[in-house]
């Protein structure tokens, strides 16, 4: 299997499912580096100290965890509709394992393929619990008090030394360059982004600092979010989550912990529409609100940040997801929303009233993350 991998080209796309950082566990006498302390923030959170929104985390455990699924991925052949790409510096050490970590390392690998990768890093709830337990592992070096299947407990013991020998120096300093580089932009820009949002949506801040855990590769859409509690898995190698889009992205993700009065008001919308026109709801799609928390982060974000491109129009999003003239009715009728200029219902009301007006049969294919 190793042979197989080795002999993919560097290009090979990888599937995952949509998407942090300090606590770097590690065995024997090697200390990692601790987490940047995550000041409290009381419960409707305030937005007034932008160093409180978010905690960075580059855990071992789960960076590991995410690889596995990663190459698990890419051995498979799991190309699918949403393809993202293996680097080429995490597939150069394969050539330098020996014999016995070869074999090691490709039964972690075939564990993952056969047991892991059917199951969506996102919306499947178990693999949802199993992340945020290797989140907080911490400095385990045996998993003793961490509740995941012991299968999947033994597979991770013996493939991690081999992924502290060869690789994990080297994405960890990745992960940090990636916190490093986004930690200003939150500072400057934090506050605003943070009280627009609660303002838009009605809804406050989640109540702790929201968990950014930052893996090498998080799933095809470079990040999801897992709710209760709000917890972001980034990708700090994907080459569009970097510089401003980071800003962006992180904001967009912890949003989806924001929205229960957006989707409720939405279903009310789309209730009264049906009772006006019966079946009428079924031509919006059902991924709308998500195309709308894309339209209001990358338009916050482009208000902070002058120039800056937000992250759907400029990686195409829009016409893969949510085709015309779905785009221009949520600019049309949303934006007076983030201007404050309507109110949160009136604004959902018209935008699903419009979008089944323009709908085709079909709506579009829906986006993770």
């Amino acid at each position: 299997m190793l042979r197989h991998w080795l002999g993919k080209s560097l290009s090979k796309l990888l599937v995952g499912v949509c998407a942090a950082l300090a606590c770097l566990p590690m065995t024997g006498t090697a200390r990692a580096r601790q987490d940047t302390p995550e000041p409290a923030v009381a419960s409707g959170a305030s937005c007034a100290n932008p160093a409180a929104l978010f905690g960075f985390h580059s855990g071992f455990w789960v960076n590991l965890h995410h690889f596995l699924y990663a190459g698990a991925v890419a051995e498979a052949s799991r190309n699918g509709p949403h393809p993202s790409r293996l680097e080429a510096e995490d597939t150069a050490p394969l050539q330098h394992l020996d014999t016995a970590e070869g074999s090691a390392w490709n039964a972690a690998i075939a564990y993952y393929e056969r047991s892991v990768v059917s199951r969506d890093l996102l919306f499947d709830q178990g693999m949802g619990e199993i992340k945020n337990q290797l989140e907080d592992a911490g400095d385990s070096t045996d998993l003793a008090h961490t509740d995941i299947p012991a299968a999947l407990k033994a597979v991770l013991l013996r493939a991690a030394p081999i992924y502290r020998k060869y690789w994990w120096t080297a994405q960890d300093a990745r992960n940090h360059r990636w916190i490093a580089a986004v930690q200003p932009l939150v500072a400057a820009h934090g506050t605003a982004m943070c009280e627009a949002l609660a303002n838009i949506y009605e809804q406050a801040w989640p109540a702790q600092p929201v968990r950014v855990d930052v893996v090498g590769y998080a799933n095809w859409a470079g990040a999801y979010t897992t709710l209760d509690p709000v917890r972001t898995t980034v990708s700090s190698a994907l080459a569009s989550y970097q510089g401003q889009a980071a800003l962006e992205m992180i904001f967009h993700e912890a949003s989806h912990g924001m929205v229960d009065k957006l989707t409720a008001a939405m279903a009310d919308a789309e209730k009264a529409l049906d009772n006006r026109r019966p079946g009428a709801s079924s031509l919006v799609s059902k991924t709308l609100w998500h195309a709308v928390l894309f339209y209001t982060a990358g338009q916050l974000a482009a208000r902070q940040m002058p120039g800056y491109v937000p992250y759907a129009e400029k990686n195409g999003l829009w016409q893969r997801a949510w085709p015309a003239p779905d785009r221009e009715l949520i600019a049309r009728d949303w934006l007076p929303r983030i201007e404050g200029k309507v109110g949160l219902q009136q604004a959902a009301t018209t935008l699903v009233d419009d979008v089944a007006a323009h709908a085709k049969p079909s709506p579009g294919p829906a986006a993770a993350g």
